[in-house]
């Protein structure tokens, strides 16, 4: 079983890791760590990368376990989020296909970090159609640990641009800013579509 940290939608990079396996699972007993992307994902704006963080209660510096975490109710962040998805990705071929669905998601009234990212997980696995399984946190496999790989992506907000090694496409301001890599999946979603992602990304 794959052990991994939740991430905001993801990177490319770690999107691409998932694709590799049957059975993940996403430690909700992981700290919170500041400067990951456990609620923060960069998408791509006319001016270049853009980091969109989920205020979360605390502050960023505690090391609370994620499930315990509860999101910031007192900013509209779920709305600035989708608007700023909005904006940037209105003219991708395919936000419209997925905007009625990303809408929904954004609408639920989760109040925990992991709630909100789980929905995230499974948002992106069907829109993949990938095929690995999620594992819940109350599993008994989990209990046992046999045959669990813990996963640490080495990509962090810092340093995500870095990863060269993943397949090029077409983005939507590569004319004004060049080409970006390893931003969050919803990128390449947009702009290439489920099917082609998951091309792209799963090995042969």
């Amino acid at each position: 079983m794959f052990l991994t940290d939740f991430q905001y939608f993801g990177t490319i990079g770690f999107i691409q890791t998932l694709l590799k396996q049957t059975q993940i699972n996403f430690d909700a007993q992981a700290p919170f760590t500041k400067m990951s992307f456990k609620n923060r994902m960069v998408i791509l704006a006319s001016q270049g990368p853009l980091n969109l963080t989920i205020p979360i209660i605390g502050g960023r510096d505690q090391k609370t376990p994620i499930n315990e975490i509860m999101m910031d109710p007192s900013t509209p962040w779920k709305e600035q989020h989708l608007k700023a998805i909005r904006t940037c990705y209105k003219r991708s071929p395919y936000f419209e296909f997925y905007e009625p669905s990303l809408d929904q998601l954004y609408n639920n009234q989760e109040e925990k970090l992991v709630d909100f990212l789980g929905a995230c997980q499974r948002w992106i696995k069907e829109q993949l159609k990938a095929d690995w399984e999620i594992i819940p946190n109350n599993n008994p496999t989990l209990q046992e640990k046999k045959e669990i790989v813990k996963y640490f992506s080495s990509w962090l907000p810092k340093n995500y641009g870095q990863c060269d090694s993943l397949p090029k496409y077409h983005q939507v301001f590569e004319d004004k800013v060049g080409f970006i890599s390893n931003v969050s999946i919803l990128d390449m979603l947009f702009c290439c579509g489920g099917k082609e992602v998951h091309q792209l990304l799963k090995p042969i």
